[in-house]
C-alpha cells in the first residue's frame, strides 16, 4: 500500500471528489482526515471508510479554526485542497456579495488550507505533498462561470509559487482541473446539468464531441489523478498541472 502509515487531510471530504479521494487513500493505507461544513456528509464519508477515517466540521474561509485542526492532527504528510462551491452568476445583474462568497471559499479557503498545512509540514520536517483541486475553468471559460474561474485561475498560480516557495522543505505542490465530473456540484435546482439536454447536444453529441470520450468523468477517476500526486514515489512532479476532463480542453 503505498501511502500506508501516512495522514492525509481532505478539505471538501464528505461529498464527491473529496469522498472518493479519501476512500482511494484509505484502500492505499493511509490514515484519512475529512473536512467539511456538513456533519451528515462527513459522518457518511467516515462510516463508509471506517476506523482509518476522522471526520471534522471546519470552514476553509476560517483561517485560525484550520490552523487548530491541523494542529491538533498527529502528523500531516499529504494535503488536498478541494473544497469549493459552484453556481452560475451574471456578472453584471447579480451582487458583487455572491462573487465574494464564491472567491472566498474557492480562492482564500485554499490558501489558508495550504498555509495550514505548509507551517505543519516545514515544522516537523519531513517534507510533504500538497494537491490542490482546480478545474478546467481555470484556464477557458463559460458564461457564468466568471468569478469561479477566476478563483481557479488564482489557485492555480497559488500552486506554482508554492512549488517555488516551499521546494527547500521537500514539499511538492500540483494541480488537478477536472471538467465535466458527476458530483453534487453537477445538480443545480435538483437536475443534473450533464444529463441536461443542452450538455447532451453540445458537449457529448457523437457526431461532434466536445468531450471525445462521451461522457462525464466520475470521482474515482480524478481520485487517481490526485494520488499520482500524492505518491511518496512521485518525486519531481512539483507546480504541475494534471487535467482530467476527458479530452475536452484539447477540442476547439
Amino acid at each position: 500500500m503505498i501511502l500506508a502509515g501516512k495522514t492525509v487531510l481532505i478539505t471538501g471530504g464528505g461529498t464527491g471528489i473529496g469522498r472518493a479521494t479519501a476512500q482511494r487513500f484509505a484502500e492505499e493505507g493511509a490514515g484519512v482526515w475529512v473536512v467539511g461544513t456538513t456533519s451528515e456528509t462527513l459522518d457518511e464519508t467516515a462510516s463508509m471508510i471506517g476506523t482509518s477515517c476522522t471526520a471534522r466540521v471546519c470552514d476553509v474561509t476560517n483561517a485560525m479554526d484550520l490552523e487548530r485542526l491541523v494542529e491538533s492532527m498527529p502528523a500531516l504528510d499529504v494535503l488536498v485542497s478541494n473544497a469549493a462551491v459552484s453556481y452560475a452568476i451574471d456578472p453584471l445583474a447579480d451582487p458583487l456579495e455572491s462573487w465574494r462568497k464564491m472567491i472566498e471559499v474557492n480562492m482564500w479557503g485554499m490558501v489558508h488550507t495550504c498555509r495550514a498545512a505548509g507551517n505543519r509540514m516545514i515544522r516537523d520536517g519531513r517534507g510533504g505533498r500538497i494537491v490542490i483541486v482546480s478545474s478546467i475553468l481555470a484556464e477557458l471559460a463559460e458564461p457564468g462561470s466568471t468569478p469561479y474561474g477566476m478563483a481557479k485561475a488564482a489557485i492555480n498560480q497559488l500552486a506554482r509559487q508554492l512549488a517555488c516557495e516551499w521546494a527547500e522543505h521537500g514539499i511538492l505542490v500540483n494541480v488537478v482541473a477536472p471538467g465535466f465530473v458527476l458530483t453534487p456540484m453537477s445538480f443545480a435546482s435538483g437536475v443534473n446539468e450533464l444529463e441536461s439536454d443542452w450538455c447532451k447536444q453540445f458537449f457529448l453529441n457523437p457526431e461532434r464531441p466536445r468531450v471525445p470520450l462521451l461522457r462525464p468523468g466520475q470521482p474515482e477517476e480524478v481520485a487517481e489523478a490526485i494520488l499520482f500526486f500524492a505518491n511518496p514515489r512521485n518525486t519531481y512532479s512539483t507546480g504541475a498541472t494534471l487535467t482530467v476532463d476527458g479530452g475536452l480542453s484539447i477540442m476547439f
